[in-house]
């Protein structure tokens, strides 16, 4: 598990050190850095799997960036090796990451990496740009790639291998996992049927969805999104379930959600961390905030909820940490923080008083 992670000198963080814990709730204000944590992360990950010390900063991000240069921050601090730099504590080590820009070869970003044996974590990365309803999806790979479009194929490889999702995370009896995942769907949205086939001469698989409304099996374009994005999440979920020495990173697991849904994939990310998997959830979902809170409470698992709120102040960051009690209850409510609710509903009274006025 990684404990701490330092940034310097990266896109909008001169300088910046973000505690973790084993599940790790990022959310704010838009353009306040919560990605950019997390793509720091990322491209530590992937500079360690390099062999020639030089990174593809748009596969490593999974987005294209183009020229690395505009990774280094705006407004740097002076106490930095190279242009920028991550540090990761993990388990007493400390493993730095030195980023060079290369003028001569613009594209490619040089690092040095001191202590790497120190990292030995796998990270598995779900982002915001999942892939929605398909007739079928691509098939391959080793494990579910950052859109979540293979996940069914990986599903399928599940079964083949015999994987197992720990005793604590099993929605049903059964050890097969696709049939965790249909147990998990069913859990979170109600009332989901899920059949999978795969085409090896195709390298596609394809996945019907049924419910009690239709009489036979239909393809996802003939749902809505919300059961598309939410069933990566938990294949996912349950793939690094089944590991040791995991990292899970998702982007807004509620995604086209219905609030109810929205705290169940709450909840299963909370009983999903108890496995040993350490998780960074990005939201902007106060739904899948409580979901984790409630659980967490339920399970007397509080201390191992940590929220970053993170926000804007002038020309810096700042990363507010909010904790949980034993009840479940934040430690703190800074502004912003979910406040629009309130703020509306005042809005609102004001409106019904203004009018009850004029009567």
């Amino acid at each position: 598990m990684i404990d701490r992670i330092d940034i310097k000198n990266f896109k909008c963080f001169s300088d910046a050190k973000i505690e973790l814990n084993a599940i790790n709730i990022f959310t704010g204000v838009n353009a306040a850095g919560k990605s950019t944590a997390i793509q720091a992360l990322l491209l530590a990950f992937a500079s360690l799997k390099e062999k020639e010390n030089s990174v593809d900063v748009n596969n490593a991000l999974g987005i294209q960036i183009g020229n690395p240069s505009v990774l280094r921050a705006q407004n740097p601090s002076d106490n930095c090796e190279g242009d920028f730099s991550f540090i990761i504590y993990n388990e007493n080590n400390k493993i730095d990451f030195i980023y060079s820009i290369d003028r001569l070869s613009p594209l490619s970003l040089p690092f040095n990496i001191k202590n790497s044996n120190g990292l030995d974590s796998q990270i598995f990365y779900l982002n915001a740009e999942r892939c929605g309803p398909r007739i079928s999806y691509p098939a391959g790979g080793e494990s579910i790639i950052e859109d979540g479009s293979n996940a069914a194929y990986i599903v399928e490889r599940a079964d083949m291998q015999n994987v197992v999702v720990p005793e604590s995370v099993r929605a049903i009896d059964s050890i097969k996992f696709s049939d965790q995942v249909e147990a998990w769907m069913d859990a979170v949205l109600g009332d989901v049927q899920v059949s999978l086939k795969t085409d090896l001469n195709k390298a596609s698989t394809d996945i019907l969805y049924k419910n009690s409304l239709v009489d036979y099996a239909v393809f996802p374009t003939m749902t809505g999104f919300g059961i598309s994005y939410v069933f990566s999440v938990i294949a996912m979920g349950l793939w690094c379930s089944a590991k040791k020495n995991v990292i899970f990173i998702i982007e807004n697991p509620e995604a086209h959600l219905h609030p109810a849904a929205q705290s169940r994939i709450g909840k299963f990310l909370q009983i999903i961390s108890l496995s040993g998997v350490q998780i960074i959830v990005e939201t902007h979902s106060e739904h899948v905030i409580d979901g984790i809170r409630l659980q967490a409470a339920y399970m007397e698992q509080t201390d191992h909820v940590t929220v970053d709120f993170f926000n804007r102040r002038d020309k810096d960051i700042d990363i507010k940490k909010i904790w949980l009690d034993k009840n479940g209850e934040l430690s703190d409510w800074p502004k912003d923080f979910f406040d629009q609710k309130s703020i509306d509903l005042r809005e609102l009274l004001k409106i019904r008083r203004g009018n009850a006025s004029k009567q």
